[in-house]
């Protein structure tokens, strides 16, 4: 893991090195272990290395033999042994022994193609030097970070927004992605919350020369297959693939273990490195004061099971003295406020091991979010007469106190979730996705003269890719909003941003290539049988885990906002929320509002008031600066 940068000018001007320098600077905490540089002419490329795979000699940026193309990654490539074979019989000369090395030789036979060939997690920037010419790839599903601006004709090019604003760039609010942000708690799609910087879109190419730019895409996500397949044949693809994934994954010559939450996806992935005989493994987990949101018995229980060097903490940090620092991460507002456990989680982890499996993705291919069975109901829920569903149902549920629990242990706020889900359905069949803020308390929360810039600016790439998927059934076109926006732009980026800040690489066997592609053309009712979630992933790793840890709820990975904001936060909300804003974006009554019925248990706010915070703290530190 590691972190990249880059300039290229298609004027063919000279490149400054020490801009390149000075970017590269900024992302050591993704590469601690050293920094490299490559400057000719009009291309500049810089590199932050985390040292996993020939730590000794893997040094970027990497060239093939004759030094004319060259390339920084941040990532890697699992099949890189298979690819190195076959270009060895071929006569290409290696100098080291990195997986990185394979895309430059790779890229002499096939040309940019050769992305196609690449299992793995990478963003990388290559330069051929005979062509004049720049390609900027990132991986299949988005796991690594890869932003852009152009500046006149010079392109910037940086694993993270803050390596482009290192340079002196100084862009302007972007208006859409600020309205995206308070509806969806992430920026989904390229756009950032800066005018101009944009991300490279997963499983995409971007090629630039002299004549502009292009980007292609070399993979797209397989829709289910036509006819049945049988479960028991589904059930030994799945358990082949997936242990095939976390066997490719173990590859690397610095010390590697385990996230293990106690769910079933971390304790599946802990089962499998067993059963390939990691030796000595070691598994970490982070857990809360609150016991409703605790799972760290579960964690226990199979770390007992599985006989590992279990490691464990309770989330301790000082939000006050802390938050300002996560925050500062992502570059940009990013709302999922369980970033703040896997900061520790990450912290923890990277002072035993230098890698660490997890379960991530696994939701997303799986049908396994609560959403989903909310999904299925609603098409039962909508037979009754809307007189009964308008005038008693939801009316009563509009009534009800909330309160701040946990909302899996309150039937009042999963009864409100899903009428707001039915009313958003029923408005648009494609908003799939939840919202924080809908469109009318968006119109409360911002000053008028915001309102109408936001109108200017509506564009909802959310509503757009929904649109795509609107030609599957219901649950299909959820899946796959899920896959293409919430998994790369928020649950990614939250353990990217997260690790790398205390340089840990993180690998997710769920989201290996193979296992997709198999699992998401698996008929849809092998993952949502009748109302239970992960069905074919529970009966086909039933056997390998505890009873209780197939059996167990899907419990989520959150932290307590609700009580939070009634103690450790509430002066916050005071100080900083309820004063006017330096940018003048807020209504200030309307904050009051939520803070005030937050506080009397009628409704729980905790949400809105915590995408409001983390907005407020990077607002501040952004136009402090300028």
């Amino acid at each position: 893991m590691c972190g990249i940068a880059g300039i290229f000018d298609l004027k063919g001007k000279p490149v400054d090195q020490r801009d390149v320098i000075n970017m590269t600077a900024r992302l050591t905490h993704r590469g601690p272990d050293g920094t490299g540089s490559y400057v000719e002419g009009p291309i500049a490329l810089g590199h932050a290395r985390l040292a996993v795979i020939d730590v000794a000699g893997g040094a970027q940026p990497i060239f093939n033999e004759d030094q004319s193309i060259a390339v920084v990654c941040n990532g890697e490539i699992y099949n890189f042994q298979e690819i190195r074979d076959a270009l060895l019989k071929k006569g290409h000369v290696f100098s080291t022994r990195s997986d990185t090395e394979v895309i430059v030789h790779l890229y002499e036979e096939e040309g940019i193609d050769c992305i196609k060939r690449f299992r793995g997690m990478f963003a990388f920037a290559l330069w051929d030097s005979g062509r004049k010419k720049l390609f900027l790839g990132r991986d299949i599903v988005g796991k690594k970070p890869l932003y852009y601006i152009f500046e006149g004709d010079r392109l910037y090019f940086a694993s993270e927004i803050k390596s482009l604003l290192a340079v002196g760039l100084k862009p302007n609010l972007n208006f859409s992605s600020l309205g995206l942000f308070f509806k969806y708690q992430f920026i989904p799609g390229t756009e950032t919350i800066f005018e101009g910087i944009q991300s490279v879109p997963p499983a995409q190419v971007l090629s630039v020369d002299e004549k502009g730019t292009k980007i292609q895409s070399y993979w797209s996500i397989p829709h289910p297959e036509v006819g049945k397949v049988s479960e028991a044949v589904c059930r030994e693809i799945l358990h082949e693939k997936l242990e095939e994934a976390v066997k490719i994954r173990l590859v690397s010559d610095v010390p590697l273990g385990a996230f293990l939450s106690g769910g079933l996806d971390s304790s599946i992935i802990v089962s499998l490195m067993r059963k390939l005989q990691v030796k000595d493994l070691k598994t970490f987990s982070i857990g809360f004061s609150d016991d409703s949101y605790d799972e760290t018995p579960y964690a226990k229980q199979v770390a007992e099971f599985f006989n590992t060097d279990h490691h464990h903490e309770t989330l301790h940090l000082d939000l006050l003295q802390h938050l300002p620092e996560i925050i500062a991460q992502f570059d940009q507002p990013f709302g999922d406020a369980s970033a703040i456990a896997v900061y520790q989680l990450s912290k923890m982890t990277r002072q035993s091991v230098t890698v660490a499996l997890s379960g991530d993705g696994s939701d997303e291919i799986f049908c396994g979010y609560r959403r989903y069975v909310g999904r299925k109901l609603l098409s039962h829920y909508w037979r009754l007469p809307q007189f009964i569903r308008k005038k008693w149902v939801e009316r009563l549920a509009d009534r009800l106190r909330e309160g701040t629990a946990y909302y899996a242990d309150s039937y009042v706020k999963q009864l409100r979730l899903f009428i707001q889900f039915s009313r958003r359905l029923e408005e648009n069949p494609n908003n799939v996705l939840p919202q924080a803020f809908t469109d009318d308390d968006l119109r409360q929360l911002f000053n008028p003269h915001i309102q109408l810039k936001l109108e200017k600016n509506s564009r909802d790439q959310m509503q757009e890719l929904s649109e795509r998927f609107s030609n599957l059934d219901a649950l299909s076109q959820m899946m796959w909003t899920d896959f293409n926006s919430y998994l790369p732009d928020d649950i990614l980026v939250k353990v990217d941003r997260m690790s790398m800040a205390h340089g840990l690489e993180v690998r997710s066997p769920f989201l290996d290539q193979d296992v997709i592609e198999s699992v998401l053309k698996m008929p849809i009712d092998l993952k949502l049988k009748g109302l239970e979630t992960k069905y074919i992933l529970k009966k086909t790793f039933q056997h390998s885990l505890p009873k209780e840890i197939v059996q167990r709820k899907k419990h989520g990975f959150m932290l307590p906002l609700g009580t939070l904001f009634k103690k450790e936060l509430k002066p916050l909300v005071e100080t900083l929320l309820l004063k006017p804003d330096k940018l003048g974006l807020f209504n200030t009554n309307y904050i009051a509002s939520l803070h005030h019925e937050h506080q009397r248990d009628l409704r729980d706010h905790s949400v809105k008031l915590w995408l409001l915070l983390v907005f407020r703290f990077w607002a501040d530190e952004v136009y402090d600066k300028k």
